[in-house]
């Protein structure tokens, strides 16, 4: 029996090689190829065969044995006289950060030169093919009827990197450079209108460099300690009308709409006009998903009685928080064209311009809901610190297949669970080797979001109850679970999901708590829609 075994492997060999071009012979040992010489096989020596025998075949045998890394060093690459009397590792590294500070001080200074002429530099304009749909902000300087209400007005201008074209001319340049238009001051909201602060870093007030247009801080605190989201009176001294240009999300626990919000109080506080130019929700104007916030409940993050998913652009809910809000301000919106509610953002050929640090791809829209809830519990990683944001989540004390089956299980809607290791490189866990899943959304118009969230988190405390994670983690100190749980409850909007889930509910039994409430106000947004 085991020479029939033999024989058969042998043949294997012999017709697999033969159908490489190759003859072999089974007593010398030799691999003939079609020039028909001969070379010996690697096993062509009696006895035990050890890796060390072979040392020579360990690397690439196209390439020659006496080729060093000298022959990778460009000649041209000479070493600076002044390192040539150095004798130590530290005389090296000191002498190289001057020189790098020094270049650094002549870079600078280019740059200062080219500020002072960059007025007169055209704005870059791309020429992006397949774009479907017109901005409001496009839409606005097509208009002359919309143009004129603004002739002569002083503009205060909310916005951040997002506020762009769909050729990336910032609305910023547009208006500053308009003949009758007057650009008197700019707002920015969480990450700074260029966009160059993290989330949750505080905003500073300061001059933008590029229009000498001062910029006020709507985010963080000021010196006494009072939060400055809102715009104050003094900031609207020199505004008629103050323009809302920002790419949003479609998700509550998103600033940006708080802070629209909040403008949009101010300028009927202060007698202003409240304009909104409006942009696609990323993920459509249909999908509507998660509890709608308690009152209550009100934050930055949770800003109004809306589903965690509101499924409307920024101009339908100014619409919405003007009225139902009571806010009551002089409102304009300028509404897109060509963008229908069924459009996912890549169905509008529009480039994705980050909306903020993590959110990298349009896709994350729909990955920051399914695992930003949780993420703010910081007793997983929601795949922050890692190069795909939001899409990946885990743990070290996380078996990913374990996890991966158990979910898969549950069964949810347009999802997939792959089990992955992941390393984050910044952020909770960092460094560590996490197990987890990296989640696959199958289809984008099945996936509810906020509901398999609360599936995610059910599951994740049915298997390791040990680890406390609706109490921010069993190796929690008691300031850092009082703030965590806090900040789970305010993403939330109310804190009946956190007790549901310590409870030992289902992930289906959560969301059918909210289920009625969510469905009747993705009715009764209906009558704000400006697009069908």
């Amino acid at each position: 029996m085991f020479h029939h075994y033999l024989t058969a492997c042998l043949t294997a060999v012999t017709v697999a090689t033969a159908a490489a071009g190759y003859a072999v012979s089974t007593d010398t040992g030799t691999t003939t190829p079609p020039d028909g010489t001969a070379k010996p096989l690697p096993r062509n020596a009696k006895g035990p065969v050890t890796d060390e025998d072979f040392k020579h075949l360990f690397g690439d045998t196209s390439v020659s044995p006496e080729r060093t890394e000298a022959f990778f060093q460009d000649e041209f690459v000479t070493t600076p006289p002044a390192f040539a009397d150095l004798r130590t590792t530290e005389a090296v590294a000191k002498l190289a950060d001057e020189r790098a500070r020094q270049a650094d001080a002549i870079s600078s200074a280019s740059n200062a030169r080219w500020r002072q002429s960059a007025g007169k530099v055209e704005p870059f304009k791309a020429r992006i093919p397949g774009v479907k749909v017109r901005l409001g902000n496009e839409v606005l300087f097509d208009s002359p009827e919309l143009l004129a209400r603004l002739k002569g007005k002083r503009i205060g201008l909310i916005t951040n990197p997002t506020g762009m074209d769909s050729a990336f001319v910032s609305t910023i340049d547009k208006l500053a450079s308009h003949p009758d238009i007057k650009l008197t001051a700019l707002f920015a909201p969480e990450h700074g209108v260029r966009g160059a602060e993290r989330a949750g870093e505080k905003v500073e007030t300061r001059v933008d460099e590029r229009t000498g247009v001062i910029v006020y801080s709507l985010h963080g605190r000021d010196k006494k300690g009072r939060p400055q989201n809102k715009p104050r009176p003094s900031m609207l001294e020199n505004v008629d009308v103050l323009m809302y240009d920002i790419q949003d999300i479609g998700n509550r626990s998103y600033t940006y709409p708080g802070t629209m919000k909040l403008c949009m109080q101010a300028a009927a506080e202060n007698g202003k006009e409240f304009w909104v130019l409006d942009r696609p929700n990323p993920m459509g104007g249909n999908l509507v998903s998660g509890n709608v916030a308690d009152p209550s409940y009100v934050t930055l993050v949770a800003w109004a009685p809306v589903a965690y998913l509101y499924g409307l652009t920024q101009g339908e809910l100014a619409g919405w928080l003007n009225t139902e809000t009571g806010i009551g301000c002089d409102l304009t919106v300028v509404p897109m064209k060509g963008w229908t509610r069924d459009m996912k953002w890549w169905d509008t050929g529009l480039p994705w311009i980050p909306t903020s640090t993590h959110m990298q791809v349009p896709e994350a829209c729909w990955y920051i809901a399914l695992t930003g809830t949780f993420g703010e519990l910081n007793v997983i990683n929601e795949g922050v610190g890692y190069p795909l944001p939001f899409a990946y989540f885990g743990a070290p004390w996380i078996d990913p297949d374990r996890l991966a089956a158990e979910l898969n299980r549950e069964g949810l809607p347009g999802l997939v669970f792959r089990p992955a290791y992941f390393r984050p490189y910044y952020h909770v866990f960092k460094d560590k080797m996490c197990g987890g899943v990296q989640i696959h959304i199958t289809d984008y118009d099945k996936v509810m979001p906020v509901e398999a969230s609360m599936h995610i988190i059910a599951v994740i405390n049915r298997l390791y109850p040990e680890q406390e994670f609706l109490d921010s983690g069993a190796g929690a100190d008691p300031v850092k679970r009082r703030n965590r749980v806090a900040m789970f409850n305010k993403v939330m909007g109310t804190n009946k999901v956190r007790a549901a889930l310590k409870a030992g509910k289902s992930g289906a039994e959560v969301s059918a708590m909210w289920a009625a409430e969510r469905d009747r106000y993705a009715k009764e947004r209906e009558k704000y829609f400006l697009y069908k």
